[in-house]
């Protein structure tokens, strides 16, 4: 995989878990970005300004935040998913529009604003249902137990 923060010399050598795709994200986005980076790597801005933008359509698609039009799919989005940092739908909403491919550093930026959103999604979400249940359970059998 690619070391999509690789931006300057002073970015940190170590990798945040989020860009790191985990099987929880579902194939169709995950597949999407994966074909994002690998064009970003060869330098090819369109093609992977298409693969960023095409996950993009397939998260609110799966995420059932379609509109007549981005913005407000993005705002559908964010409304659904409020743990979600705002600020990473405002890059989406900034990069993520248009036909145009975009320079490196914004793809590289679109990039990692699409894993972070998720990330937060897909594996957080899941991450905070599982911690739920379990603590429920535990609070289940302590009433059975009175």
């Amino acid at each position: 995989m690619s070391n999509v923060l690789a931006v300057s010399s002073a970015a940190p050598t170590h990798q945040p878990r989020f860009l790191e795709l985990d099987d929880r994200v579902p194939h169709a986005i995950k597949r999407a970005l994966e074909e994002a980076n690998g064009c970003m790597d060869m330098s090819f801005m369109t093609g992977g300004t298409a693969c960023a933008r095409l996950a993009i359509k397939n998260i609110v698609q799966m995420e059932h935040a379609e509109a007549l039009d981005y913005a407000t799919s993005l705002l559908t989005l964010s409304e659904k998913h409020p743990a979600v940092a705002p600020a990473l739908f405002q890059i989406l909403a900034m990069l993520g529009a248009g036909d145009d491919p975009l320079a490196p550093d914004a793809l590289r930026a679109l990039i990692v604003a699409i894993k972070a959103i998720v990330y937060e999604i897909y594996v957080l979400g899941a991450e905070r249902v599982e911690r739920l249940m379990y603590v429920h359970q535990l609070v289940e059998a302590l009433k059975r137990e009175r």
